[in-house]
């Protein structure tokens, strides 16, 4: 019986000890400070990967499969392998991206506006796949509040663009605590609108990068419209083929 009652005690005060931390933490832990973490994990040198995207409209369900290769902030490559879209070609160079179709005689350059279409009729526009850069460099961050998302413990994040060319003029970010990775996302536009939201699963480690491989981005524009995209075979390491970053990869 005094054993028990003294692991009972004892379970109580590592809860307790675990609280008091993590309120201490978020006094202490600045808005920049928490992104830099977040940063750490989310943003990468070189990467390779399986692509799946589940697009949902109403009752319609599409889904599309890829294999990517990406490094930093303007480099891209992405080749289409589901059999409606075989043979679907994207090359990212800097703020230009190049889609090449089997069926077209050439590539076709987007840039601009036109990267904030939907990709492949999917919840995602071009930016939303192809960002891989710093939000810090990109807004002032403040925290707001503390929730809980999927019984994980987040510190709530709010992004100011700090320029008004940015296509989200504001961001509210849900990080994991323990982790520092997105949890929850939703994107609003200058008139301060909800544009869309995303809830992210199946956090992965890999090294000392927690990294985040299903996400569904919600589309609040429009009527029952979703898509969830997930990542497999991820290869933070891996080699590329000579010239997969050239015009010459889209023939």
């Amino acid at each position: 019986e005094k054993m028990r009652r003294f692991l009972m005690c004892l379970s109580v005060f590592i809860m307790f000890a675990y609280a008091v931390s993590l309120i201490a933490e978020a006094q202490t832990l600045s808005g920049e400070e928490i992104m830099k973490r977040v940063d750490k994990n989310r943003v990468y040198e070189k990467i390779e990967y399986n692509g799946k995207m589940t697009i949902k409209k109403g009752d319609k369900v599409l889904t599309k499969a890829m294999h990517s290769y990406a490094e930093g902030e303007d480099k891209g490559f992405t080749e289409f392998t589901n059999p409606m879209d075989r043979g679907t070609k994207y090359l990212k160079l800097a703020d230009e991206l190049w889609i090449y179709f089997p069926d077209a005689e050439e590539p076709v350059k987007i840039s601009g506006h036109m990267l904030r279409e939907s990709m492949m009729g999917s919840d995602f526009s071009y930016e939303d796949v192809m960002e891989n850069d710093e939000l810090l460099k990109k807004y002032s961050i403040k925290v707001v509040g503390s929730e809980a998302v999927n019984e994980r413990g987040c510190y709530v994040l709010e992004l100011n663009a700090k320029d008004k060319k940015v296509t989200y003029a504001k961001r509210k970010l849900w990080i994991d605590k323990e982790n520092f990775v997105v949890m929850k996302s939703q994107l609003f536009a200058l008139s301060g609108r909800l544009l869309k939201e995303s809830i992210m699963e199946n956090v992965q480690k890999y090294g000392d990068r927690y990294f985040v491989t299903k996400m569904t981005m919600t589309n609040k524009l429009l009527n029952d419209s979703s898509t969830t995209f997930e990542l497999t075979d991820i290869k933070f390491d891996a080699k590329f083929p000579s010239g997969i970053f050239s015009k010459r990869s889209l023939e």
